[in-house]
Order: C-alpha cells, then sequence, then structure tokens
C-alpha cells in the first residue's frame, strides 16, 4: 500500500466538508429553479385564464400569485386542465337576464307575450290595459 503523504492526508480530510458545501449548494439552485419552474408554469395557467374569459376581472399579477399557491398544494395540473377545457371567451359575459315584473312587452300575439315572458291572463290583461292607456287621447 502506497503511503500517503501530508499534503494527501490534508486533502483528504478537507473532502468532507467540501463535498457538504457542494450539497447544499447544489440543493439552494435546484430549490430556486423548482419555484421558476412553478412561477413560470402559474404564469402560463394565469395568462391562459384571462385570455379565455376567465377571472377577468382579477388582475394579472394576482391571479399569479393564486394559481402559484395552488401550485405549491399541487393543484395547477387540475386547474390547467380545466382551462384547456375551456373555448375562448366561455368565460365573458355577454348577456344577462333580469327578472323585471313591471314591464311587459306588448307582443301582438300570445306566442309573442310567452317568449318575452308575458305568460298568463295577468300578463295579457296587463298588455291589454297598457294598450287601452296608449289608444287613450
Amino acid at each position: 500500500m502506497e503511503k500517503l503523504s501530508q499534503q494527501d492526508m490534508e486533502v483528504l480530510a478537507a473532502v468532507p466538508g467540501v463535498l457538504q458545501q457542494l450539497c447544499g449548494e447544489r440543493d439552494e439552485a435546484l430549490a430556486k429553479v423548482a419555484m421558476m419552474e412553478r412561477r413560470q408554469a402559474a404564469e402560463k395557467v394565469a395568462s391562459a385564464m384571462h385570455d379565455k374569459g376567465i377571472e377577468a376581472d382579477i388582475p394579472l399579477d394576482t391571479l399569479i400569485d393564486r394559481m402559484e399557491k395552488a401550485a405549491e398544494r399541487g393543484e395547477l395540473g387540475e386547474i390547467e386542465r380545466a382551462v384547456d377545457m375551456v373555448g375562448p371567451d366561455m368565460g365573458t359575459k355577454i348577456a344577462s337576464l333580469a327578472n323585471d315584473d313591471h314591464r311587459i312587452s306588448g307582443g301582438g300575439s300570445d306566442l309573442e307575450r310567452f317568449i318575452v315572458g308575458g305568460v298568463g291572463l295577468a300578463a295579457s290583461a296587463q298588455v291589454t290595459t297598457e294598450r287601452e292607456k296608449e289608444s287613450t287621447p
């Protein structure tokens, strides 16, 4: 067996500390890379959500933070699949319904009144009353 010099012994004694330091630096770099990848994935999902009109009333930065928190909980994959299922502009509000009992259209036939929402005797009586008011000078 070879005899080790004093210098070789010093190098071998320093190896465990250097390896631990390198492993710590590597783990730190891997954690930063994982955080950056999670942020990029969250930005991608949030951007797709805004493009499709989902959560459009929330600022993009806030939505990205929410998606990043969802990624930390392991839910971002499910959200991304759900966003992929949504077609373009499905989240955009294009119409609304209002229940306005005071205004009934004076459609000419029962079918028109049914479609507009004036169904029943009360509705036709109200339409008749409105017509009488219009015809009276």
